[in-house]
């Protein structure tokens, strides 16, 4: 499996012209401290089965074992990744990275403080996966 994740700012035209895409962000803040409530129920994250979510095991191996963006990039605690098929809008794979490794995140806010932590988008770009190894 090729990942690709090249650096672009998404503007309508660069959206339309490619089937995924993705966004990066980091944890640059805290709110003040807010009571969560122990009963809260997580809204599910889970995307629809769909080609992300068939490779998605490929996806989270290849992006802890290589660099798959096109910038340098050294990850840090919390930062999230997600890639979504522009197309399909309920298609996306959500990751964060914990102990030094990107995890699927499941469940909307299970791994990260949404409540807690401010996230600011670091770079967005479109996404080039292929099965073999040509790129399309």
């Amino acid at each position: 499996m090729k990942i690709l994740l090249e650096e672009k700012v998404l503007g309508t035209q660069s959206k339309k012209n490619s089937k995924y895409y993705w966004v990066l962000e980091t944890i640059t803040g805290k709110n003040e401290a807010t009571e969560k409530s122990e009963d809260e129920d997580y809204l599910m994250a889970s995307s629809e089965i769909g080609y992300i979510q068939n490779v998605k095991e490929e996806i989270i191996e290849k992006i802890n074992s290589e660099n798959v963006f096109s910038f340098p990039f050294e990850p840090k605690e919390g930062d999230y990744l997600s890639i979504k098929n522009n197309l399909r809008k309920n298609e996306y794979l959500n990751l964060i990275f914990m102990n030094n490794v990107w995890i699927e995140e499941i469940y909307m806010c299970s791994y990260r403080d949404c409540d807690g932590d401010i996230y600011t988008t670091i770079k967005t770009g479109v996404a080039f996966i292929s099965e073999n190894e040509i790129f399309f």
